[in-house]
Protein backbone atom coordinates (compact mmCIF):
# COMPACT_ATOMS: atom_id res chain seq x y z
CA UNK A 1 0.00 0.00 0.00
CA UNK A 2 1.70 3.20 -1.20
CA UNK A 3 0.41 6.66 -0.39
CA UNK A 4 3.47 8.46 -1.74
CA UNK A 5 4.21 10.14 1.59
CA UNK A 6 7.58 11.79 2.01
CA UNK A 7 7.85 11.17 5.75
CA UNK A 8 8.94 7.71 6.81
CA UNK A 9 7.77 6.14 10.08
CA UNK A 10 11.05 4.33 10.64
CA UNK A 11 12.93 7.64 10.33
CA UNK A 12 10.78 9.18 13.06
CA UNK A 13 10.37 6.23 15.43
CA UNK A 14 13.26 3.79 15.98
CA UNK A 15 12.52 0.20 15.00
CA UNK A 16 13.58 -0.91 18.47
CA UNK A 17 10.74 1.15 19.96
CA UNK A 18 8.25 -0.28 17.46
CA UNK A 19 9.41 -3.79 18.36
CA UNK A 20 8.93 -3.02 22.06
CA UNK A 21 5.38 -1.87 21.36
CA UNK A 22 4.74 -5.07 19.42
CA UNK A 23 6.02 -7.23 22.26
CA UNK A 24 4.11 -5.26 24.88
CA UNK A 25 0.85 -5.61 22.97
CA UNK A 26 1.31 -9.37 22.59
CA UNK A 27 2.22 -9.69 26.27
CA UNK A 28 -0.92 -7.85 27.45
CA UNK A 29 -3.43 -9.31 25.00
CA UNK A 30 -1.92 -12.58 23.86
CA UNK A 31 -2.58 -11.43 20.27
CA UNK A 32 0.16 -11.23 17.61
CA UNK A 33 0.55 -7.74 16.19
CA UNK A 34 2.74 -6.12 13.54
CA UNK A 35 3.64 -2.56 12.53
CA UNK A 36 4.24 -1.68 8.88
CA UNK A 37 5.20 1.38 6.89
CA UNK A 38 2.75 3.14 4.57
CA UNK A 39 3.32 0.54 1.88
CA UNK A 40 2.56 -2.34 4.19
CA UNK A 41 6.18 -3.41 4.52
CA UNK A 42 6.87 -4.74 8.03
CA UNK A 43 8.92 -2.66 10.44
CA UNK A 44 8.66 -5.30 13.16
CA UNK A 45 9.38 -9.04 13.04
CA UNK A 46 6.68 -11.36 11.61
CA UNK A 47 7.31 -14.67 13.43
CA UNK A 48 4.07 -16.34 12.22
CA UNK A 49 3.29 -15.06 8.70
CA UNK A 50 0.24 -17.34 8.26
CA UNK A 51 -1.51 -15.31 10.94
CA UNK A 52 -1.42 -12.10 8.87
CA UNK A 53 -3.18 -11.01 5.69
CA UNK A 54 -0.99 -10.66 2.62
CA UNK A 55 -2.90 -7.57 1.49
CA UNK A 56 -2.03 -5.78 4.73
CA UNK A 57 1.57 -6.95 5.04
CA UNK A 58 3.78 -6.85 1.95
CA UNK A 59 6.77 -8.94 0.97
CA UNK A 60 6.48 -11.57 3.71
CA UNK A 61 6.44 -15.18 2.43
CA UNK A 62 3.55 -17.03 4.02
CA UNK A 63 1.35 -13.97 4.58
CA UNK A 64 -1.65 -14.79 2.35
CA UNK A 65 -4.89 -13.05 1.37
CA UNK A 66 -7.94 -15.21 0.67
CA UNK A 67 -9.69 -12.43 -1.29
CA UNK A 68 -7.15 -12.67 -4.09
CA UNK A 69 -7.61 -14.81 -7.17
CA UNK A 70 -4.39 -16.41 -6.02
CA UNK A 71 -3.75 -16.16 -2.30
CA UNK A 72 -0.04 -15.56 -2.84
CA UNK A 73 -0.29 -13.01 -5.68
CA UNK A 74 -0.82 -9.29 -4.88
CA UNK A 75 -3.88 -7.56 -6.28
CA UNK A 76 -3.41 -3.80 -6.46
CA UNK A 77 -7.14 -3.05 -6.47
CA UNK A 78 -7.63 -4.64 -3.05
CA UNK A 79 -4.62 -2.84 -1.62
CA UNK A 80 -5.68 0.54 -3.04
CA UNK A 81 -9.09 0.07 -1.45
CA UNK A 82 -7.50 -0.66 1.93
CA UNK A 83 -5.21 2.37 1.67
CA UNK A 84 -8.14 4.64 0.79
CA UNK A 85 -9.85 3.59 3.99
CA UNK A 86 -6.67 4.12 5.98
CA UNK A 87 -6.28 7.71 4.75
CA UNK A 88 -9.58 8.51 6.48
CA UNK A 89 -7.84 7.77 9.77
CA UNK A 90 -10.23 4.99 10.74
CA UNK A 91 -9.45 1.33 11.45
CA UNK A 92 -9.51 -0.80 8.32
CA UNK A 93 -11.71 -3.89 8.83
CA UNK A 94 -10.66 -6.26 6.08
CA UNK A 95 -12.93 -9.29 5.68
CA UNK A 96 -11.45 -12.22 3.86
CA UNK A 97 -13.22 -15.28 2.50
CA UNK A 98 -14.06 -17.91 5.05
CA UNK A 99 -15.15 -15.37 7.66
CA UNK A 100 -11.71 -14.03 8.54
CA UNK A 101 -11.52 -10.55 10.05
CA UNK A 102 -8.27 -8.62 9.60
CA UNK A 103 -7.80 -5.29 11.35
CA UNK A 104 -5.34 -2.49 10.51
CA UNK A 105 -5.21 0.92 12.19
CA UNK A 106 -3.45 3.74 10.28
CA UNK A 107 -0.69 5.73 11.97
CA UNK A 108 -1.28 9.35 11.00
CA UNK A 109 0.94 12.38 11.38
CA UNK A 110 -1.07 15.34 10.18
CA UNK A 111 -2.87 14.07 7.08
CA UNK A 112 -0.15 11.61 6.09
CA UNK A 113 -0.41 7.87 6.62
CA UNK A 114 3.02 6.81 7.89
CA UNK A 115 2.14 3.21 8.62
CA UNK A 116 -0.31 0.69 10.02
CA UNK A 117 -0.73 -1.30 13.21
CA UNK A 118 -2.09 -4.72 12.27
CA UNK A 119 -3.26 -7.62 14.40
CA UNK A 120 -3.55 -11.22 13.38
CA UNK A 121 -6.56 -12.51 11.45
CA UNK A 122 -9.37 -13.89 13.53
CA UNK A 123 -12.55 -15.97 13.36
CA UNK A 124 -15.59 -15.75 15.61
CA UNK A 125 -15.90 -19.55 15.89
CA UNK A 126 -13.88 -22.68 15.33
CA UNK A 127 -13.10 -23.09 11.61
CA UNK A 128 -14.58 -25.72 9.33
CA UNK A 129 -11.28 -27.22 8.16
CA UNK A 130 -12.84 -29.00 5.19
CA UNK A 131 -14.24 -25.71 3.95
CA UNK A 132 -10.85 -24.01 4.19
CA UNK A 133 -9.19 -26.85 2.34
CA UNK A 134 -11.69 -26.27 -0.47
CA UNK A 135 -11.11 -22.52 -0.41
CA UNK A 136 -7.38 -23.16 -0.80
CA UNK A 137 -7.97 -25.27 -3.90
CA UNK A 138 -10.21 -22.55 -5.33
CA UNK A 139 -7.45 -20.04 -4.62
CA UNK A 140 -4.86 -22.04 -6.53
CA UNK A 141 -3.15 -23.32 -3.40
CA UNK A 142 -2.65 -26.81 -1.91
CA UNK A 143 -5.54 -27.83 0.39
CA UNK A 144 -3.10 -28.20 3.28
CA UNK A 145 -2.36 -24.51 2.99
CA UNK A 146 -6.01 -23.62 3.66
CA UNK A 147 -6.11 -25.84 6.72
CA UNK A 148 -2.86 -24.31 8.05
CA UNK A 149 -4.25 -20.79 7.64
CA UNK A 150 -7.45 -21.76 9.47
CA UNK A 151 -5.57 -23.38 12.35
CA UNK A 152 -3.36 -20.28 12.73
CA UNK A 153 -6.36 -17.95 13.13
CA UNK A 154 -7.34 -16.47 16.47
CA UNK A 155 -10.80 -17.37 17.77
CA UNK A 156 -12.45 -14.25 19.19
CA UNK A 157 -16.05 -13.07 19.57
CA UNK A 158 -17.00 -9.85 17.76
CA UNK A 159 -16.99 -7.93 21.04
CA UNK A 160 -13.40 -8.95 21.64
CA UNK A 161 -12.44 -7.90 18.11
CA UNK A 162 -13.93 -4.45 18.79
CA UNK A 163 -11.99 -4.19 22.06
CA UNK A 164 -8.75 -5.13 20.34
CA UNK A 165 -9.45 -2.59 17.59
CA UNK A 166 -9.91 0.12 20.25
CA UNK A 167 -6.64 -0.90 21.89
CA UNK A 168 -4.91 -0.82 18.53
CA UNK A 169 -6.31 2.66 17.92
CA UNK A 170 -4.78 3.81 21.19
CA UNK A 171 -1.50 2.13 20.31
CA UNK A 172 -1.48 3.75 16.88
CA UNK A 173 -2.09 7.12 18.53
CA UNK A 174 0.90 6.58 20.82
CA UNK A 175 3.10 5.70 17.85
CA UNK A 176 1.78 8.70 15.90
CA UNK A 177 2.47 11.01 18.83
CA UNK A 178 5.99 9.67 19.13
CA UNK A 179 6.44 10.22 15.40
CA UNK A 180 4.99 13.73 15.57
CA UNK A 181 7.14 14.66 18.58
CA UNK A 182 10.20 13.36 16.75
CA UNK A 183 9.26 15.37 13.67
CA UNK A 184 8.69 18.56 15.67
CA UNK A 185 11.98 18.09 17.51
CA UNK A 186 13.76 17.71 14.18
CA UNK A 187 12.06 20.81 12.78
CA UNK A 188 12.96 22.83 15.87
CA UNK A 189 16.56 21.67 15.54
CA UNK A 190 16.62 22.66 11.87
CA UNK A 191 15.18 26.08 12.71
CA UNK A 192 17.79 26.55 15.42
CA UNK A 193 20.53 25.61 12.96
CA UNK A 194 19.08 28.07 10.44
CA UNK A 195 18.96 30.77 13.10
CA UNK A 196 22.55 30.05 14.12
CA UNK A 197 23.64 30.24 10.48
CA UNK A 198 21.91 33.60 10.11
CA UNK A 199 23.53 34.93 13.29
CA UNK A 200 26.90 33.70 12.08
CA UNK A 201 26.34 35.49 8.80
CA UNK A 202 25.45 38.74 10.57
CA UNK A 203 28.36 38.74 13.05
CA UNK A 204 31.00 37.33 10.72
CA UNK A 205 30.21 37.79 7.04
CA UNK A 206 28.86 41.32 7.36
CA UNK A 207 31.77 42.24 9.61
CA UNK A 208 34.23 41.87 6.72
CA UNK A 209 32.96 44.78 4.59
CA UNK A 210 32.28 46.85 7.72
CA UNK A 211 35.87 46.36 8.85
CA UNK A 212 37.06 47.42 5.41
CA UNK A 213 34.89 50.55 5.49
CA UNK A 214 35.98 51.57 8.99
CA UNK A 215 39.63 50.76 8.38
CA UNK A 216 39.76 52.74 5.13
CA UNK A 217 38.03 55.80 6.58
CA UNK A 218 40.13 55.66 9.76
CA UNK A 219 43.29 55.68 7.66
CA UNK A 220 42.09 58.77 5.80
CA UNK A 221 41.29 60.51 9.10
CA UNK A 222 44.62 59.65 10.74
CA UNK A 223 46.87 60.43 7.79
CA UNK A 224 47.82 63.85 6.58
CA UNK A 225 45.77 64.72 3.51
CA UNK A 226 47.18 62.91 0.53
CA UNK A 227 44.94 62.91 -2.56
CA UNK A 228 46.18 59.57 -3.91
CA UNK A 229 45.90 57.81 -0.53
CA UNK A 230 42.49 59.33 0.14
CA UNK A 231 41.24 58.27 -3.31
CA UNK A 232 42.46 54.70 -2.77
CA UNK A 233 40.94 54.17 0.66
CA UNK A 234 37.68 55.99 -0.02
CA UNK A 235 37.22 53.90 -3.18
CA UNK A 236 37.84 50.72 -1.15
CA UNK A 237 35.38 51.85 1.53
CA UNK A 238 32.75 52.65 -1.10
CA UNK A 239 33.18 49.24 -2.71
CA UNK A 240 32.79 47.54 0.68
CA UNK A 241 29.70 49.63 1.43
CA UNK A 242 28.16 48.54 -1.86
CA UNK A 243 28.91 44.92 -0.98
CA UNK A 244 27.22 45.41 2.38
CA UNK A 245 24.15 46.94 0.75
CA UNK A 246 23.96 44.02 -1.70
CA UNK A 247 23.98 41.55 1.19
CA UNK A 248 21.24 43.37 3.08
CA UNK A 249 19.13 43.74 -0.05
CA UNK A 250 19.49 40.05 -0.79
CA UNK A 251 18.21 39.17 2.68
CA UNK A 252 15.27 41.54 2.38
CA UNK A 253 14.36 40.51 -1.16
CA UNK A 254 14.41 36.78 -0.38
CA UNK A 255 12.05 37.43 2.51
CA UNK A 256 9.75 39.44 0.22
CA UNK A 257 9.80 36.81 -2.52
CA UNK A 258 9.05 34.01 -0.05
CA UNK A 259 6.07 35.94 1.29
CA UNK A 260 4.84 36.82 -2.21
CA UNK A 261 5.35 40.56 -1.67
CA UNK A 262 8.09 41.13 -4.23
CA UNK A 263 7.05 43.01 -7.37
CA UNK A 264 9.17 42.89 -10.50
CA UNK A 265 10.00 46.27 -12.02
CA UNK A 266 9.70 45.21 -15.63
CA UNK A 267 11.23 47.03 -18.56
CA UNK A 268 13.39 46.45 -21.66
CA UNK A 269 16.64 44.69 -20.76
CA UNK A 270 19.84 46.12 -22.24
CA UNK A 271 21.94 43.05 -21.55
CA UNK A 272 25.20 44.60 -22.79
CA UNK A 273 24.92 47.51 -20.35
CA UNK A 274 23.65 45.26 -17.52
CA UNK A 275 26.53 42.81 -17.97
CA UNK A 276 29.06 45.67 -18.06
CA UNK A 277 27.66 47.11 -14.82
CA UNK A 278 27.81 43.71 -13.08
CA UNK A 279 31.39 43.05 -14.21
CA UNK A 280 32.42 46.56 -13.20
CA UNK A 281 31.13 46.01 -9.67
CA UNK A 282 33.26 42.90 -9.07
CA UNK A 283 36.27 43.82 -11.23
CA UNK A 284 38.40 45.02 -8.31
CA UNK A 285 37.73 41.82 -6.37
CA UNK A 286 38.83 39.69 -9.32
CA UNK A 287 41.87 41.89 -9.87
CA UNK A 288 42.93 41.50 -6.23
CA UNK A 289 43.09 37.75 -6.85
CA UNK A 290 44.87 38.12 -10.19
CA UNK A 291 41.92 36.47 -11.93
CA UNK A 292 41.08 36.96 -15.58
CA UNK A 293 37.48 38.22 -15.56
CA UNK A 294 36.08 38.26 -19.09
CA UNK A 295 32.92 40.00 -20.22
CA UNK A 296 31.93 38.26 -23.45
CA UNK A 297 28.49 39.89 -23.69
CA UNK A 298 28.84 42.10 -26.74
CA UNK A 299 25.50 41.77 -28.57
CA UNK A 300 22.05 42.93 -27.56
CA UNK A 301 19.04 40.64 -27.31
CA UNK A 302 16.07 42.76 -28.47
CA UNK A 303 12.63 42.18 -26.99
CA UNK A 304 13.63 40.88 -23.54
CA UNK A 305 11.43 42.30 -20.78
CA UNK A 306 12.79 41.86 -17.25
CA UNK A 307 13.55 43.52 -13.94
CA UNK A 308 16.87 45.05 -14.99
CA UNK A 309 18.16 45.73 -11.48
CA UNK A 310 17.46 42.18 -10.29
CA UNK A 311 19.07 40.68 -13.38
CA UNK A 312 22.15 42.80 -12.66
CA UNK A 313 22.23 41.53 -9.09
CA UNK A 314 21.87 37.95 -10.30
CA UNK A 315 24.96 38.45 -12.47
CA UNK A 316 26.83 40.09 -9.59
CA UNK A 317 26.00 37.14 -7.34
CA UNK A 318 27.08 34.57 -9.91
CA UNK A 319 30.29 36.43 -10.70
CA UNK A 320 31.07 36.96 -7.01
CA UNK A 321 30.44 33.30 -6.35
CA UNK A 322 32.85 32.33 -9.15
CA UNK A 323 35.50 34.73 -7.87
CA UNK A 324 35.25 33.33 -4.34
CA UNK A 325 35.79 29.73 -5.31
CA UNK A 326 38.15 30.10 -8.27
CA UNK A 327 41.83 29.95 -7.28
CA UNK A 328 44.04 33.01 -7.60
CA UNK A 329 45.05 33.42 -11.24
CA UNK A 330 41.98 31.59 -12.51
CA UNK A 331 39.60 32.52 -15.31
CA UNK A 332 35.95 33.59 -15.16
CA UNK A 333 33.78 34.40 -18.17
CA UNK A 334 30.32 35.95 -18.50
CA UNK A 335 28.46 35.27 -21.74
CA UNK A 336 24.96 35.47 -23.22
CA UNK A 337 23.12 33.75 -26.04
CA UNK A 338 19.97 35.18 -27.60
CA UNK A 339 17.55 32.73 -29.23
CA UNK A 340 13.87 32.28 -30.03
CA UNK A 341 13.11 31.23 -26.45
CA UNK A 342 14.71 34.29 -24.88
CA UNK A 343 18.08 34.88 -23.23
CA UNK A 344 20.56 32.34 -21.85
CA UNK A 345 23.15 33.83 -19.49
CA UNK A 346 26.14 31.86 -18.25
CA UNK A 347 29.05 32.33 -15.87
CA UNK A 348 31.93 29.88 -16.33
CA UNK A 349 34.95 29.36 -14.07
CA UNK A 350 37.86 26.95 -13.83
CA UNK A 351 37.48 26.46 -10.10
CA UNK A 352 37.28 23.21 -8.10
CA UNK A 353 33.90 22.16 -9.49
CA UNK A 354 30.81 21.00 -7.60
CA UNK A 355 30.07 17.35 -6.73
CA UNK A 356 26.82 16.08 -8.23
CA UNK A 357 25.11 15.59 -4.86
CA UNK A 358 25.38 19.34 -4.13
CA UNK A 359 24.21 20.74 -7.46
CA UNK A 360 20.63 21.18 -6.28
CA UNK A 361 21.35 21.89 -2.64
CA UNK A 362 23.49 24.97 -3.36
CA UNK A 363 20.37 26.84 -4.50
CA UNK A 364 18.71 26.31 -1.11
CA UNK A 365 19.05 28.69 1.81
CA UNK A 366 22.51 28.43 3.33
CA UNK A 367 23.24 25.49 1.04
CA UNK A 368 26.98 24.92 1.02
CA UNK A 369 29.31 22.46 -0.65
CA UNK A 370 31.01 20.61 2.17
CA UNK A 371 34.74 21.21 2.24
CA UNK A 372 34.66 24.40 0.13
CA UNK A 373 35.84 27.39 2.11
CA UNK A 374 36.50 31.03 1.34
CA UNK A 375 37.59 34.04 3.35
CA UNK A 376 35.38 36.35 1.29
CA UNK A 377 32.08 37.67 2.71
CA UNK A 378 28.92 35.74 1.85
CA UNK A 379 25.42 35.44 3.23
CA UNK A 380 24.97 31.92 1.90
CA UNK A 381 21.86 33.26 0.16
CA UNK A 382 23.23 34.52 -3.15
CA UNK A 383 22.30 31.47 -5.21
CA UNK A 384 18.93 31.28 -3.46
CA UNK A 385 18.30 34.86 -4.59
CA UNK A 386 19.35 33.97 -8.15
CA UNK A 387 16.97 30.99 -8.24
CA UNK A 388 14.05 33.04 -6.94
CA UNK A 389 14.65 35.86 -9.43
CA UNK A 390 14.93 33.42 -12.34
CA UNK A 391 11.73 31.64 -11.31
CA UNK A 392 9.91 34.96 -10.75
CA UNK A 393 10.65 35.73 -14.42
CA UNK A 394 9.32 32.33 -15.47
CA UNK A 395 12.86 31.08 -16.09
CA UNK A 396 15.23 28.78 -14.27
CA UNK A 397 18.81 28.42 -13.07
CA UNK A 398 21.07 25.38 -13.02
CA UNK A 399 24.71 24.40 -12.87
CA UNK A 400 26.84 22.05 -14.91
CA UNK A 401 30.14 21.10 -13.36
CA UNK A 402 33.09 18.72 -13.40
CA UNK A 403 35.00 18.25 -10.17
CA UNK A 404 38.54 19.50 -10.64
CA UNK A 405 37.74 21.34 -13.88
CA UNK A 406 35.20 24.05 -13.07
CA UNK A 407 31.54 25.01 -13.26
CA UNK A 408 29.10 26.87 -15.48
CA UNK A 409 25.98 28.46 -14.01
CA UNK A 410 23.15 29.03 -16.49
CA UNK A 411 20.19 31.39 -16.18
CA UNK A 412 17.39 31.05 -18.73
CA UNK A 413 15.09 34.06 -19.05
CA UNK A 414 12.03 34.05 -21.33
CA UNK A 415 11.32 37.01 -23.54
CA UNK A 416 8.66 38.16 -21.08
CA UNK A 417 7.71 36.89 -17.58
Amino acid sequence: MDDGSTLQLEDLVPRALLHSLQQGFASVTGIPMAITDARGRPLTPIPEPLRFCGSLIQGVPGALCLRRARWDLPEEEIERELLARGVEGKPVAHRCRGGFRDMAVPILVGDQVLGFVIFARSLTEEPDLARFRQLAVEGGMPPEQGEAVARAALIMPRERVAQVAALLQMLASLVAKAAYDSLRARQVLELEELRDALIHMIVHDLRTPLTSIIGGLQTVVDAAYEPELTQEFVTTALSSANTLVEMVNTLLDINKMESGQMQLGLGPLDIVATAAAAVGQVQNLARSRRQDLRNEVTEECPGIIADVEKVRRVLVNLLSNAIKFTPDGGTIALSAVCDDDGLLLSVTDNGPGIPEEYRERIFEKFGQVQGRQTDLPSTGLGLTFCRMVAEAHGGRIWVESKVGEGSTFYVRLPRRP
